[in-house]
C-alpha cells in the first residue's frame, strides 16, 4: 500500500517509508518456479436447506477451480490462487481429493494471441 499526503491544492509526496524500491538495471532477478495454470472440475461436497430426503441429491454439483498448480499426488491435487515472491509459498490453497476429481486441463497460452491492452 502506498501513503499519499493530500495537500490544499493537489497530492503531496509519498512518505518516504512507502516508497517502492525497484532492483538495479543491471541485476539479474531471482527465477521463481513455474507453475503450470490449470482448471479442475470436480464434485464439491454440499450443504441444502431445502432438501427434504435422498431424492432430492445433487450427484453432479460440479465445481470449477482455476488457479496455479502446486502439487499432483496421488490422493490429492492442490491449486493455489496466488504464488507469492521471493520463494514465500502460497495463497488460497485447495485442496481436492483426486477421487471426486472430474477433469483437469493445462491452461496454455497461445503466443498467437495478443494479451488484452490496459484503457487508461
Amino acid at each position: 500500500m502506498r501513503v499519499v499526503r493530500v495537500q490544499q491544492g493537489g497530492l503531496g509526496v509519498p512518505e518516504e517509508a512507502y516508497l517502492e524500491s525497484f532492483p538495479e538495471p543491471d541485476a539479474t532477478p531471482e527465477p521463481e518456479a513455474e507453475y503450470p495454470l490449470v482448471l479442475v472440475t470436480w464434485h464439491d461436497a454440499w450443504f441444502d436447506f431445502d432438501q427434504t430426503g435422498p431424492e432430492d441429491c445433487r450427484p453432479d454439483y460440479l465445481v470449477r477451480t482455476v488457479g496455479f498448480l502446486v502439487s499432483d499426488g496421488t490422493r490429492f491435487v492442490s491449486v493455489a490462487q496466488e504464488v507469492l515472491p521471493d520463494g514465500d509459498g502460497f495463497r488460497a490453497v485447495t485442496h481436492i481429493p483426486r477421487s471426486i476429481i472430474e477433469s483437469i486441463t493445462m491452461l496454455l497460452e497461445d503466443p498467437d494471441v495478443a494479451p488484452p491492452h490496459d484503457a487508461g
